[in-house]
């Protein structure tokens, strides 16, 4: 028999109530340095590493492994990642103690709620500030990669900065004699981002020159130090949308495993779109519109998911807008902000349709992902080009039925926040290729929400996309049964735990509403019993009809696979076609 004590002890150590806050985070913090410390380190033991550069890396799957090597790497990258997440939930329980109750009032425009104090101005979200500085700085050091985009990022960089060449059109294949040229993959695809991608890219590789050690540093540098502007962004909207939520987003942001190891050890470049789309909602908070307009205008041209944000933030710039003709106003700004700001971006790049030829082929590609497995079921009774379009326009056709559902219902900051932490959730589920740094977006924005639906999805899904690349490729199974395994693995969780969250919350609301029509359509469920009328002869009948309409479907498949029942409906249908006819 468990012993009661020691549970409820192990309860509230859980709970954050055994220890101070301070302490509690202060412990969750050191044992997640240690993790990331350990996961530093790893190159310098593993077998038949690449040391022919300083510093080393080593860009996994590794084909040159020993297979019992990689399952021995990849076990200890698992245990790893289980323990961070471990210490990374319980941080956010310590951390959720001093967050304000967000059901005592909705969220309200900026300048309505008092701050009362910087965004570090207690113990504990300085000590939430500062172990994520020290995560990023180990993540700066380790020469541990995970994906080698920085290296395709170099070559954009040098091909135009270096070369004099458009790198949206010209791929890295035509400078073989580069030094950059045989790391990484991608070499034969021009890039898939936008322009200002390439401006900052080419800005670096000027600093950086020919050298390895150099250009590996510097672009590290940049987007692990943009990745803490972005921390301190969260922290400083936060705290002006509900003072004391500041500590749960930094830490929900810059403690997150995902975060750390997928995105900046790797140096992705989402890091720098998420950077501007959070300024231009800091602007939005601050009264600067057409500033925050330009921000996500920029965001969208490093990378082009950010797009549904920007349109729901015109929207709602709009919107805030008195009268027809400042609405009209507002509306030719920003329009013309992010027309002028888009042409002036790609005039340098562009080369007609064949600016953008990479980035649809690229994005046609199947990877693990719903979207690809849907579209190979339909491909078993269509042409593959026609299952591919089928299923492309659908996904297509409900995002932007999303997107455009919020742009006409955006009213405040609470509904901003609301679409653009869903638009950045749902965006990467409807992609035919999809990485695990494509949550960037999402997890920056879900933090300035960390109770909604979309907070406990995103948490799931970072759990979960984790293991993305975890012992797949060399798996004895054939890639007709990984590929729907590895697709479920991935984003089944994410997607159940959001649609149980939301049927829980949707149904009983539908059954009320439902209930107070059917008893005469009273505004509320405890004012149809208190007096309950006779429904009307029209609700009756009605009700009658939906009642008949839901028992034919089950009764068409009871007697469809009854041979005697079939044989009855056969013979009375027969009867009532002969009737007809006298």
């Amino acid at each position: 028999m468990r012993n009661p004590i020691t549970r409820h002890r192990l309860t509230e150590i859980w709970n954050g109530t055994a220890l101070p806050s301070g302490t509690a985070l202060a412990l969750a913090g050191a044992m997640s340095l240690l993790a990331y410390v350990l996961f530093a380190v790893l190159p310098l033991f593993i077998p038949g590493g690449d040391w022919t550069h300083f510093p080393p890396y080593m860009a996994l799957p590794q084909g040159g492994f020993d297979l019992s090597d990689y399952y021995l790497l990849y076990s200890f990258i698992c245990i790893n990642a289980l323990f961070l997440f471990g210490f990374y939930f319980f941080g956010l329980r310590i951390a959720a103690r001093d967050v304000p109750d967000h059901n005592d009032q909705k969220y309200v425009d900026a300048g309505v709620r008092s701050t009362g104090g910087g965004w570090l101005s207690d113990r504990s979200t300085r000590l939430i500030f500062g172990f994520a500085v020290l995560f990023h700085i180990v993540m700066l050091l380790t020469p541990f990669l995970l994906s080698t985009d920085i290296f395709d990022y170099i070559r954009h960089g040098r091909i135009f900065a270096i070369y004099g060449e458009n790198p949206l059109v010209v791929p890295a294949t035509f400078f073989p004699q580069d030094p950059f040229f045989s790391l990484g993959g991608w070499v034969g695809t021009g890039s898939v981002y936008g322009p200002v991608h390439v401006y900052v890219a080419a800005a670096l590789s000027i600093i950086a020159g020919d050298g390895f050690a150099a250009n590996f540093l510097i672009f590290k540098s940049f987007f692990i130090g943009m990745n803490l502007v972005n921390l301190v962004l969260i922290g400083v909207i936060a705290r002006r949308l509900w003072p004391g939520l500041e500590k749960k987003a930094m830490l929900f942001y810059g403690w997150n495993p995902l975060i750390l190891f997928m995105v900046a050890a790797n140096a992705h470049n989402d890091i720098l779109m998420l950077t501007l789309v959070l300024a231009g909602i800091l602007c939005l908070l601050s009264g600067r519109v057409m500033l925050g307009v330009l921000a996500l205008t920029l965001g969208t041209l490093v990378k082009f998911i950010a797009l549904p944000i920007l349109v729901v933030y015109v929207a709602l710039v709009v919107k805030k807008q008195r009268g027809v003709g400042r609405r009209l106003l507002m509306g030719g700004v920003s329009a013309a902000v992010v027309l002028g700001t888009t042409i002036v971006s790609y005039l340098p790049l562009w080369e007609g349709s064949d600016t953008f030829t990479y980035l649809t082929t690229v994005g046609m590609k199947t990877n693990f992902t719903v979207p690809s497995l849907l579209r190979d079921v339909a491909a078993g009774h269509l042409r593959f080009a026609l299952s591919s379009t089928i299923v492309e326009l659908t996904l297509a056709g409900l995002l932007a039925g999303y997107m455009v559902w919020h742009a006409i219902g955006v009213k405040n900051v609470d509904g901003f926040l609301s679409a653009a932490a869903g638009l950045a959730f749902l965006t990467p589920l409807a992609l035919f290729w999809f990485q695990p740094w494509y949550l960037t977006l999402a997890l920056g924005l879900v933090a300035l929400r960390p109770w909604r639906f979309m907070y406990r999805a995103a948490l799931v899904f970072s759990f979960s996309v984790m293991f993305f690349d975890s012992f797949w490729w060399h798996t004895p199974v054939s890639m007709d049964i990984q590929k729907p395994l590895r697709a479920f693995v991935v984003f089944g969780p994410p997607i159940a735990i959001l649609f149980v969250l939301k049927a829980r919350k949707v149904i009983p609301a539908a059954w009320r509403r439902m209930m107070a029509w059917s008893l005469e359509g009273e505004k509320s469920v405890a004012a149809v019993v208190r007096e309950v009328s006779d429904p009307s002869l029209k609700r009756v009948a009605l009700e009658i009809s939906a009642l008949f309409a839901a028992a034919a479907v089950p009764m068409s498949l009871i007697v469809s696979t009854s041979p005697q029942l079939r044989a009855l409906a056969n013979l009375v249908a027969v009867k009532l076609q002969l009737i007809t006819h006298l």
